[in-house]
């Protein structure tokens, strides 16, 4: 594997030892433990999860949250699966090579696998499944990480060759998205999911319910350990950590961090807790007034204490944001880039050079976008009150917040999980006209050097590039990113082989397939 990219992947026994081990070192200074017991199959994993809407629906396509993430990969696989510290492992792809501009990429499917169906993977499945994100009337929102895709074509049945218009040094971190799950050619009927996943579907009502049982052909012998599945929606956080400590449920995400010492002092209960790169805030879609002049803009994020609201809302378990999507943590982090710190007076001399005297807007907040999201928007409209803005807090309903107010309304709460990689994350929510461009920003130099960063081989070259974008967007950006918040899942102790991950929460959303129960 190339220090300068993904662009090479022929694993042999020694290589996968090593990456695995790394994985597991590098996630472990996050706050977890590796797992001591031995993998024991048996029992029924209950998860319950925040997030459940009616209108989630099995089509990955569709996916936006993490319940919907975890949905996908108990009933499917991707090419690449992306280990706990974000780096590319093979999947149903045991190898890859790219040429040297990264334009050509050739995938060597792993033989042997079986949908659920009993039909055998080729590589017709894998081009059909990537072109449903890539079809002119495709709404999916990974089509924005795949529109340079210029062809994707099998070439016998066991190999996938995607051509890229201009080069992609990340093409393989960009196959483990969680959108791109294959299924059989040709499959449509969203009302279950045929893939070649660990478990098999049983039930699912939206927003309610899902239950699956284990894949009895599962080709992954050292995963999916559980006889069965069932996630519960619990969008309450009040009524999910009482689900866990009851143990109605064996493991729940979002622990509140206001409870997360009450849950420690549980001595059947544990926390894992894993800063990564997601992060929370506010969102003004810059094609509505006032929001279309920057000048408001820094206004309103000069109006905001972060670091106020980290110790408040997050208790700490946060570290403060400064309007831009990249974590500390990320080997691509502007160090460089000030620190916005609360400046009432600086706010109104931005509201004076838009030519207001004060401004009234109005905040959508559910917590249904991230724990704490209404009790933020409230001490948002507290703190910005001496800059002169009158910030309207709207409480909005938690079931249908995504598909009704996200990216709906001109001014609203939001949160993003982590993505392997900057360029990943710019693409898929900063780039012009990107589906999940929640601002509708749109910036010419930042959409350039985007390009840039995608062709450029040279690690530190390409680390410039991406932290000059940082500075775009934190400067002209549409985003108020106030904090980035630590993954807190809780578990039963029985629970084991669930540790930190940067890539998602509960084990990258891969607990079902990962853990197990301990004897």
């Amino acid at each position: 594997m190339s220090m300068n990219g993904h662009l090479s992947w022929r694993p042999t026994r020694r290589t996968l030892l090593v990456a695995g081990a790394a994985a597991i070192a590098s996630v472990s200074l996050h706050g977890g433990r590796a797992s001591a017991s031995t993998p024991k199959r048996g029992g029924t994993l209950r998860i319950g999860y925040s997030q459940g809407a009616t209108a989630d629906s099995l089509d990955p396509m569709s996916y936006f949250s993490d319940p919907n993430y975890a949905c996908g990969w108990l009933f499917g696989n991707n090419l690449v699966e992306l280990a706990p510290d974000k780096s590319p492992v093979p999947e149903l792809a045991e190898s890859w090579e790219a040429s040297k501009d990264a334009k050509t990429w050739t995938f060597n499917l792993r033989k042997g696998v079986e949908f659920t169906n009993g039909k055998k993977l080729t590589s017709a499945d894998v081009v059909y499944s990537l072109k449903r994100h890539t079809a002119a009337d495709s709404k999916s929102a990974a089509k924005g990480l795949l529109e340079d895709f210029a062809d994707i074509r099998a070439d016998g049945d066991n190999v996938v060759v995607i051509e890229h218009k201009t080069g992609d040094v990340d093409i393989p971190v960009i196959l483990g998205d969680f959108h791109l799950q294959i299924v059989p050619e040709g499959f449509k009927d969203w009302s279950t999911f045929i893939g070649t996943g660990p478990y098999i579907l049983d039930k699912f009502q939206p927003g309610v319910t899902l239950s699956a049982h284990r894949n009895p052909n599962y080709w992954k012998a050292d995963r999916a350990w559980f006889d069965g599945v069932e996630f519960t929606y619990i969008n309450d956080a009040t009524a999910r950590a009482n689900a866990l400590t009851t143990g109605a449920v064996d493991a729940v995400d979002r622990i509140e961090p206001k409870i997360v010492q009450l849950v420690k002092r549980n001595k059947q209960l544990k926390i894992v807790e894993t800063v990564g790169g997601a992060y929370v805030g506010s969102a003004m879609d810059i094609s509505n007034k006032p929001y279309t002049d920057n000048n408001v803009r820094e206004a309103i994020k000069y109006a905001i204490d972060r670091e106020k609201l980290v110790a408040s809302i997050f208790s700490g378990f946060a570290e403060v944001g400064n309007d831009q999507p990249i974590a500390s943590n990320d080997p691509f982090f502007n160090k460089a880039l000030p620190l916005r710190k609360y400046d009432p007076d600086k706010a109104k001399w931005h509201l004076k050079k838009a030519g207001l005297s004060s401004l009234d807007v109005e905040l959508s907040a559910a917590d249904a976008a991230f724990g704490g999201a209404v009790d933020s928007a409230v001490l948002m409209a507290e703190q910005a009150r001496a800059a002169g803005i009158n910030l309207i807090v709207k409480r909005e309903p938690d079931d249908g917040y995504w598909s009704n107010i996200w990216m709906k309304r001109p001014y609203f709460t939001t949160y993003w999980g982590t993505r392997p990689t900057p360029g990943m994350m710019f693409s898929l929510a900063f780039k012009c006209n990107a589906p999940w461009n929640e601002t509708r920003w749109c910036n010419d130099r930042f959409g350039q050097m985007l390009q840039s960063a995608r062709t450029e081989l040279d690690v530190n070259k390409r680390r410039s590039i991406y932290q000059e974008m940082q500075a775009i967007c934190s400067q002209d950006g549409g985003n108020c990113i106030f904090a980035f918040p630590a993954s807190l899942d809780g578990y039963g102790t029985k629970v084991d082989g669930a540790g930190p991950d940067l890539v998602r929460s509960m084990a990258g959303a891969r607990l079902a397939e990962r853990a197990w129960f301990r004897e």
